[in-house]
């Protein structure tokens, strides 16, 4: 008796945002996804947003860069379109540039915020104008005392990928049925990965793959 290996699985790191929903920030395309997929338009455009401060003061630094992002938090949301989204906030009591001065260690890390701004992708916007828009709202903030703003490559995000497991798992198993009869085999399956989350791969410009990550293995035995 063998075993055939149908599907390998993907290793794709996810990005969540919790809360009432939660929302998965798509990774980029690639040709290996599985098979089994649903493709659909994303419900957002996502930016991200890296905050710094240059100050040498580790307090100042940490004040400065809670003050942005209130700040831009405000002014984002006086748009009912866009939304933000916390992210990691890293902040280190030493001075980058001593560190880079009197170290090789190249690793060292700086003080930053990092948020993602989401725009209601719907039938009527397009990526290109929803990113249009994010640059000019932060380009009209103001920021001082050494505080600067990164943007960060627009993505896609779908909002609660969890609801289409139900449906996957279907296809999943229909495809089981369908490969063992074309293989003409009956032996018994393994499968591994349905408990993984469900992912989200941007598609293109609009649209993403949803899919469950999943190992397929049959100990063929000819019917």
């Amino acid at each position: 008796m063998k075993s055939l290996i149908l599907a390998l699985t993907l290793l794709l790191p996810q990005f969540v945002f919790a809360g009432s929903s939660s929302v998965v920030i798509a990774v980029r395309y690639t040709p290996d996804a599985p098979a089994v997929r649903l493709q659909m338009q994303a419900d957002y455009v996502a930016i991200p947003i890296t905050i710094h401060n240059d100050s040498k003061d580790p307090i100042k630094r940490a004040d400065e860069i809670e003050k942005s992002i209130h700040l831009i938090t405000d002014k984002v949301k006086q748009h009912a379109n866009l939304t933000v989204r916390p992210g990691v906030v890293s902040l280190s009591p030493q001075d980058k540039s001593l560190i880079k001065k009197f170290s090789s260690y190249d690793s060292y890390e700086e003080s930053s915020g990092y948020l993602y701004i989401l725009g209601n992708l719907k039938q009527d916007t397009t990526v290109f104008e929803i990113t249009k828009q994010v640059y000019q709202v932060i380009d009209a903030i103001s920021l001082t005392n050494g505080t600067k703003v990164t943007l960060g490559n627009t993505s896609l995000g779908l909002n609660d990928p969890e609801k289409y497991r139900t449906q996957l798992l279907e296809l999943i198993s229909k495809s089981i049925d369908e490969t063992k009869k074309a293989l003409n085999v009956n032996g018994s399956i393994e499968l591994d990965g349905l408990e993984s989350s469900v992912a989200v791969m941007q598609l293109n410009e609009r649209e993403v793959l949803v899919f469950i990550n999943y190992r397929l293995q049959i100990q063929t035995k000819p019917i």
